[in-house]
């Protein structure tokens, strides 16, 4: 008797589990659906076509195939696309939201009356979310394997990209963020004398400002009039023989161009000279002097190796090394 009643308390133990398993799955679902709803109510469009509930008994998963969004109000219509995404939680963490999105993700907006579109791939794409009690976020991270971007802003391919954003505080609004990328390779019209290659990018630093509206446009013209800004501690750079590293502070002016300085340190300067020569961008006495003239300004780090003080700034639409101007700065925004 003692066993039947053992078998039964394990199986009531297993259907009221699976009860509580199902209720919060639902509850799941329906903040997926509450979610569009709101969207819809602020004039944009959501749609997919087909809402799964699966993840028993470890998880609680929800999955959404062709999820599209869409913001006919914005100056742009910006819209997007993502083949299937996938939201999973455990049921003792439902704070903790990771994120798979699998197939593809396609950005599209306008520029005048024609379309313009980007498409994001990887082997993996994963991320996390993780909220307060309120709702608000804490944590973002994304981790992204052999991510490749195509389209309107050309192929660009990675063997990793890694990013972490953290709140850090409210009055003003801030950030803790990190990029890490590894393996970048750039656009074939990018192809210069150090070649298409970068072997790593990293940055760490915090962003500041309160960002207000509905379009990207409207986020980041608040963001920068509030006083927005990105205060790098750590920009690194290994980009052929080229190593730099340094800190410095970015924001954007009113043609939403990048404006910001830069001191840093350039080491593998003498190779960088070389390679322009090997492209046929400088005659080979031009680079001997000025190894000659780098020779004279380099100074030494605490391990005896040589580098080059540097200071970079971003102003008036251009990158400037000191006083001479290198290329021209873009806007952020598409069709701006």
């Amino acid at each position: 008797m003692r066993y039947f009643v053992l078998i039964g308390l394990i199986l009531g133990a297993l259907v009221g589990y699976y009860l509580l398993w199902a209720h919060l799955s639902d509850q799941v679902a329906a903040e997926a659906t509450r979610w569009a709803e709101a969207q819809r109510a602020q004039g944009r469009e959501v749609s997919y076509d087909r809402l799964r509930q699966w993840g028993f008994p470890y998880r609680l998963s929800l999955t959404m195939e062709n999820l599209r969004w869409h913001d006919p109000q914005s100056a742009v219509g910006w819209r997007i696309e993502a083949d299937e995404v996938n939201a999973h939680l455990q049921l003792w963490k439902l704070d903790h939201v990771i994120f798979d999105l699998n197939g593809a993700q396609r950005l599209a907006w306008k520029e005048g009356d024609a379309e313009r579109q980007v498409t994001l791939t990887a082997e993996r794409f994963r991320s996390s979310l993780v909220l307060d009690a309120a709702g608000n976020w804490l944590r973002l991270a994304a981790d992204l394997e052999k991510p490749s971007l195509s389209g309107a802003l050309q192929d660009w391919r990675a063997d990793k990209l890694l990013l972490h954003a953290r709140r850090a505080g409210n009055v003003p609004p801030s950030a803790d963020l990190a990029l890490q990328a590894e393996a970048v390779t750039l656009p074939a019209s990018a192809d210069g004398p150090l070649g298409r290659q970068i072997a790593s990018l990293r940055l760490v630093g915090n962003a500041r400002g309160t960002a207000v509206g509905r379009t990207p446009e409207d986020l980041l013209g608040t963001w920068r009039d509030s006083g927005g800004i990105v205060e790098f501690e750590t920009i690194a750079l290994q980009w052929g023989a080229l190593r730099m590293n340094g800190d410095g502070s970015l924001t954007l002016d009113k043609q939403f161009r990048p404006l910001g300085a830069m001191a840093g340190q350039i080491r593998g300067a003498e190779a960088g000279l070389d390679a322009l020569v090997a492209a046929g961008r400088m005659k080979p006495e031009d680079a001997a002097a000025g190894k000659a003239a780098l020779g004279v300004i380099a100074l030494r780090d605490d391990r005896g190796e040589r580098y080059l003080p540097v200071p970079l700034t971003a102003q008036e639409g251009r990158l400037f090394l000191g006083p001479v101007p290198l290329f021209a700065l873009q806007p952020i925004l598409p069709g701006k």
